[in-house]
Formats: C-alpha cells, sequence, structure tokens
C-alpha cells in the first residue's frame, strides 16, 4: 500500500534484515516451469449466510488468532494492546501491552499462535518500537490470559512510515513465516527479500529469505492440501496482487516496475487487481460449517472493504478458477480474515471484528 491508497494507520509488512540470528539471502533466482493447468471445477453450489457483529467498536483490530480452546486473540493497531475473546466476551485486561509507534503504516501488526499452543501457551508478536524506532518479533507465554516470559525473536528490524511489514503465519513445516515490505525501497526487494521463514525451536532463531521481489505483502496463508504458500501484495496505483509462493521465488517488484509486468524471468501472480483494492488479510477456509468452501481462499480488502471467495488453481500459479464477493462493503476496511474453531469466518474491521455464519 501506499499514502495515496491507505489513511495514515495500517498495512505494510515488515521489511527483516538483522534478525538475531543468521539470514540466507537469494539473488535473483530463476523462475523456474510452470506446472501444467488445471481443469476448471463445477461452481460451487449456493451457500445462504449472514454476516453479524462478533465484537462491536474495536479498536482498529489487524491481526486475529485463534487457540485451540476457541478464546480469540487479536492486535490493536496503536494502543499497542493483545486483546482476548473469551467465551465471545471481550476480557477487561489485554493480553500484553507492548510501547508502540504508532505512525504511518507502523504500530502493533502480527499475530500467530505456535502450532503446539496447547501445550507450550507460546503466543509471537510483530511490532514497532518507538525507542529506538525498529520493528520486532517476540514471543510471549500465554499464563492464565495474561503474558510472561518476553522471547525476542527478531531485533532491530528496519522500519519506516511505509510498508514497514505485518504478518506472522506458521508453515505446515512448523516454521514461523513473517512477511516484509519493501520499507519505501523497491531496491530492497530484490536485495533482502520479502517472506522470511524462522525456525523457533532453535535457542537461536535462523532465518531464510524464502521468497524476493514483493511490494508489501500484507497476508499469507497456506493451502490445506498442498501446503503451498500464498501471499497478498499491494502494488503502488497498480497491480494489487494475490501470489502463490514458490522457495526462492522473485515476484519481479523493483526500481521502474512497469505496470503489467510480464518479464519472464519473474513469477507472475495469480491474480491481479486493476483498480487497486489494497489486499490484506487471506485465509484457506478448513472447517465443517461451509463444507461447500473448503480449500478456498479468503481475501479482505482495505479501499472497498469487501470479502472475497477464490477457487484457486493450486496446479498452476494460483489463478481464480471461480470467485465471490461475500461481503461487499458497508463495514469499512477489512483487515484479516480466519477460521475460528467454531468454523465460522472471523473478519477485523476497522472498527469491530465480524463473524460469517451459516444462515
Amino acid at each position: 500500500m501506499n499514502a495515496g491508497k491507505l489513511n495514515a494507520a495500517l498495512c505494510a509488512l515488515l521489511l527483516l534484515s538483522s534478525c538475531g540470528g543468521t539470514v540466507t539471502v537469494i539473488t535473483n533466482p530463476p523462475p523456474g516451469p510452470a506446472p501444467p493447468p488445471v481443469t476448471p471445477p463445477l461452481p460451487t453450489p449456493s451457500v445462504p449466510f449472514r454476516v453479524e457483529t462478533f465484537v462491536p467498536n474495536a479498536n482498529f483490530p489487524v491481526s486475529l488468532a485463534f487457540a485451540p480452546d476457541g478464546r480469540l486473540f487479536y492486535t490493536e493497531l496503536q494502543s499497542g494492546n493483545v486483546r482476548i475473546v473469551s467465551n465471545g466476551q471481550l476480557q477487561a485486561q489485554p493480553f500484553v501491552t507492548v510501547p508502540v509507534l504508532a505512525a504511518g503504516e507502523q504500530g502493533l501488526l502480527g499475530l500467530a499462535l505456535d502450532p503446539n499452543f496447547a501445550s507450550n501457551r507460546f503466543v509471537y508478536i510483530y511490532y514497532t518500537h518507538p525507542s529506538p524506532p525498529r520493528n520486532r518479533v517476540v514471543r510471549y507465554t500465554d499464563s492464565s490470559g495474561g503474558a510472561a516470559n518476553e522471547t525476542v525473536i527478531a531485533d532491530s528490524l528496519p522500519t519506516n512510515g511505509n510498508h514497514v511489514g505485518g504478518r506472522l503465519a506458521f508453515g505446515p513445516d512448523g516454521m514461523l513465516y513473517i512477511t516484509q515490505g519493501d520499507v519505501g525501497s523497491p531496491a530492497n526487494s530484490q536485495s533482502r527479500g520479502n517472506i522470511f521463514r524462522y525456525n523457533t525451536a532453535s535457542t537461536l532463531p535462523v532465518g531464510q529469505v524464502f521468497a524476493l521481489g514483493l511490494r508489501n505483502p500484507f497476508g499469507i496463508a497456506f493451502h490445506p492440501a498442498t501446503g503451498t504458500a500464498y501471499a497478498s501484495d499491494n502494488g503502488p496505483n497498480c497491480d494489487d496482487e494475490i501470489n502463490r509462493v514458490v522457495l526462492q521465488g522473485n515476484y519481479g517488484w523493483r526500481p521502474a516496475y512497469p505496470c503489467g509486468d510480464t518479464d519472464p524471468q519473474y513469477r507472475q501472480p495469480g491474480i491481479r487487481f486493476n483498480p487497486v483494492i489494497a489486499p490484506t488479510g487471506i485465509a484457506f477456509y478448513r472447517g465443517s460449517v461451509f463444507p461447500e468452501w473448503r480449500s478456498h481462499l479468503f481475501l479482505a480488502s482495505y479501499v472497498d472493504g469487501f470479502l472475497r471467495r477464490y477457487v484457486v488453481n493450486e496446479l498452476d500459479i494460483g489463478q481464480a478458477l471461480e470467485q465471490q464477493v461475500i461481503i461487499n462493503g458497508g463495514f469499512g476496511a477489512l483487515i484479516d480474515v480466519k477460521e475460528g474453531t467454531d468454523g465460522n469466518l472471523y473478519v477485523a474491521a476497522q472498527g469491530a471484528i465480524l463473524r460469517v455464519v451459516r444462515q
């Protein structure tokens, strides 16, 4: 996203350089051949649903994460609070409050719970620390709804008013993935990369550059059948994208990027948006409330406030074989989407958390 697309409050995605461990940088890898396309599926049957407010008057929620016990954790961009909703009730005391530099697209952004949360109770956050200004990834232990045992995963990450970073997600390999913007300089996307993954099980987490050439990815999710990563990316005034992300893939963002870029040395997006929509959170659905939507990709967007559903071509570059608008505005900017432990879809809007339930 850029200043023309968002107000001075959200979105951007981390740019990691100094990480507390070593980082392997991959420069200009080859795009690799694309697998053959797949036959489009039959259209999804009509699914009756409704959208309801789950948490009213929420204070700019950015990232959502569900614990196995059904509690919803979420970050507030400007307050520095990580909040918990338990049994449908917002808890009075935050899980933790961290000091944040809430300027431009900086603040408290990413959130992820460890895949082994039921046993280790680990909660990860990404935020912009004000003194000295830098972005950090830290881990806490959930102790009866409060944070204990802060552990730094990555520190001294670059910061800027634009494209500073944002999403955390665990992949099927058990690694922590961190999405990163270009921190205002397109050359960074080629020299440093945009999606990193960390082995949080090691005493000193080691980061690896997973993908390059993205401008400002603000969503990452993994296909439930194959484990392939997908990322939303914000273009300048053109070419917002959803990309099927492969190891060492280079997606072409660079100085003097041309709109509609088709340079064969870079990987192409599965879906492009023109005019731009400022894509934010994405999620694949895995539940049983909407079996018709299983393995479908959901995308939230900031500019138009839409929630979109896609069937993606996982055997090719992830292009849309089917699409539907689930929420067509009316709730303001949408910032994240996650499946809850109850099988419903939850959506972070600028002033509320919504729930999509079966009608």
